[in-house]
């Protein structure tokens, strides 16, 4: 027998032990104090309920048919006079309730069982399963969050996920943790809205009457995740990897990032450079759109990134002792680091090439996000040999991959085991991949938009940025929007109107002495740990 079989009933021995006149307010003590949990569990059911008896009681059945019929002709009205409020308003709380009460709530328990997932007493008496705590839903899918009784893990949970799936005839289950001890959400896929197409995303514009375009570099919005929400890229203050195979859709995450930056680089706000060792086939197409930009010789690109990291010891000298978080403004904006085809620098190039890359990006990679320089860097061959600097990435990006094995590569170890599986995604769905930021312990299952060539061209026409000589950014009027009318803008303004693209003034940056980057480890020796001939042709045998 268990013991909390055993502790009820010695309370109900010791209570009828008592005389009858002292076990009738036991009782009804007992009755009250479960009446009132129970109404304050669930007050919605009780403020109906009472609303419901009391018209009943005092007003007849033709009062409790008044107060049954006058809240549905309510919404009826409602939904067909405002149909977009009534959406946003009721509709979720009517999906809400419909899931938690009669989609779930009558059949969890016996799913529990039929899946093993209770808890039994040694005795084998009382079992005790997860219950569920509250119910989300979201285009997509269910989110249900439990409650973990002890003896069961939220592990233990994640093993049954496909027969979870099973019994609720999802297309998937996901088990992930909360963060507090005791809960756990389990979220079903109704659908899959990743499979189609996500057209581009429109480009931010001021709203009527007035002249700053609202954007959020934190957050920028690329795509959609797998519930169905939009899914948001931090920029500002954020390094962000991207890894996928040839086609497997990085194109895709790079143009929707600048598509939404697009007035912030017109005006000056963001500052883009890029480098693109295919010799411009992927950034040539909105070349008007970068400040500087390389293609053709390695070279170049090296120095460009050398460039880039002496101008952030400058603003970082400037800054220090003055401001403790960077705040983009005309004076000192944005800077976004996109390097296409990273291995090109870091692994495939001379071995002159390959250590000045190596620096420079690690100068950008440590020490830019607090002064304003972001990286954000696509490659196709994740392994440490390729990309050193790997885990200096901040948020990170695995689309289409070749083997299980690098998916924890890209994302971390056992990144796989809890449901990023990248290396099964196919090239016929290119900007799917699993994301991984520093604030979500658990991957998760993205998309991001397709911006098309025409699109593309037509931005860079018409965002290419600006010179002027105020720092108030609030002078600079809002730049038009061109699209070509399907892509969710309010713009008649036709892509062969928009404005000739003005020249790009390459400023100069001003002299700052280089910093100090003299390595800690001799040359020879860190060669010779990384299997590299030394750069003055020794061995590293006397330096070891």
């Amino acid at each position: 027998m268990s013991s909390r079989r055993r502790t009820v009933e010695v309370r109900r021995s010791l209570v009828e032990a008592l005389p009858f006149w002292v076990r009738v307010p036991v009782w009804c003590g007992v009755g009250g104090y479960r009446l009132v949990k129970a109404a304050i569990q669930h007050p919605r059911t009780t403020a109906v309920t009472a609303t419901l008896g009391t018209a009943g009681v005092l007003g007849g059945r033709w009062a409790l048919a008044g107060v049954v019929l006058a809240p549905v002709a309510a919404a009826v009205v409602w939904r067909i006079a405002w149909p977009a409020s009534f959406k946003q308003r009721v509709t979720p709380r009517l999906l809400r309730w419909q899931r938690r009460w009669v989609r779930y709530g009558r059949r969890w328990n016996g799913w529990m069982m039929r899946c093993r997932l209770g808890v039994s007493d040694p005795g084998g008496d009382v079992v005790v399963i997860p219950q569920i705590r509250r119910v989300e839903v979201t285009p997509a899918a269910d989110r249900l969050l439990i409650d973990v009784p002890a003896g069961l893990t939220v592990d233990a949970i994640r093993q049954r996920s496909a027969e979870l799936a099973n019994a609720a005839r999802a297309l998937d289950c996901r088990v992930r943790s909360t963060g507090s001890p005791g809960l756990a959400w389990v979220e079903f896929q109704r659908k899959d809205v990743l499979v189609a197409t996500i057209p581009a995303l429109p480009i931010p514009r001021a709203a009527e009457g007035e002249d700053l375009v609202p954007l959020d570099l934190a957050a920028v919005p690329v795509g959609t995740r797998e519930d169905g929400t939009p899914w948001t890229l931090p920029v500002l203050g954020r390094h962000v990897l991207v890894a996928g195979r040839s086609r497997a859709g990085k194109g895709s995450v790079l143009w929707s990032v600048l598509r939404y930056l697009a007035p912030a680089i017109r005006c000056g706000l963001v500052k883009v450079s890029g480098i693109d060792p295919k010799g411009g086939m992927e950034l040539s197409i909105g070349r008007p759109l970068f400040t500087r930009y390389e293609a053709d010789r390695l070279e170049a690109m090296v120095a460009l990134l050398e460039a880039e990291a002496d101008h952030m010891d400058c603003v970082a000298s400037e800054l220090a002792g003055n401001v403790r978080k960077f705040t983009p403004s005309m004076e000192h904006p944005l800077h976004l680091v996109v390097v296409d085809e990273l291995a090109t620098l870091t692994a495939y190039a001379p071995m002159e090439i390959r250590r000045r890359a190596e620096n420079a990006l690690g100068r950008l990679l440590t020490k830019g996000a607090a002064v304003g320089w972001a990286v954000l860097g696509l490659v196709q061959e994740p392994s440490k040999d390729i990309i050193p600097m790997r885990g200096l990435f901040t948020y990170r990006l695995a689309l289409c991959l070749d083997t299980p094995s690098q998916v924890d590569m890209v994302l971390g170890d056992g990144m796989r085991d809890l449901g990023a599986l990248a290396d099964q995604i196919s090239l016929s769905t290119p900007g799917m991949g699993y994301a991984l930021s520093e604030f979500e312990k658990e991957p998760f299952r993205v998309r991001a938009a397709n911006v098309a060539d025409d699109e593309i061209r037509a931005m860079a026409g018409a965002y290419a940025p600006i010179t002027t000589d105020s720092n108030d950014i609030e002078d600079i009027p809002a730049a038009p929007v061109v699209g070509d009318g399907n892509e969710g803008q309010a713009d008649d303004t036709d892509p062969a109107d928009a404005r000739p693209v003005e020249p790009v003034e390459v400023v100069e940056l001003e002299e700052c002495p280089p910093a100090d980057v003299t390595p800690v480890v001799p040359d020879s020796l860190l060669a010779k740990l990384r299997n590299l001939p030394a750069a003055d042709g020794s061995d590293g045998t006397e330096a070891a």
